[in-house]
């Protein structure tokens, strides 16, 4: 089929239990085994994505004033002000 995404296959080996549960909540849900596995790994992607381009931005420090400058910036206020 011309245009159509090559699928490949990957094999878990999970703990017949766990397998129970999470067929169990995924049928709960009105969903397959593997529809729920694959949303768990995509949500669990997206989130280390959003993470690390937070991340990233906090470490933009362009443009930014450290405490110690503003303060020394800021004329002194008299104690009798206070």
């Amino acid at each position: 089929m011309p245009g159509a995404a090559k699928r490949t296959k990957y094999y878990l080996d999970i703990d017949p239990g766990f397998r129970n549960r999470i067929k169990a909540f995924a049928a709960l849900k009105g969903k397959t085994l593997r529809d729920r596995l694959t949303e768990a790994i995509i949500a669990k992607l997206e989130d280390g994505i959003d993470t690390s381009a937070g991340l990233a931005s906090l470490a933009n420090t362009e443009g930014t004033l450290f405490l110690e400058s503003y303060l020394e910036s800021r004329p002194a206020i008299s104690k009798k002000a206070a």
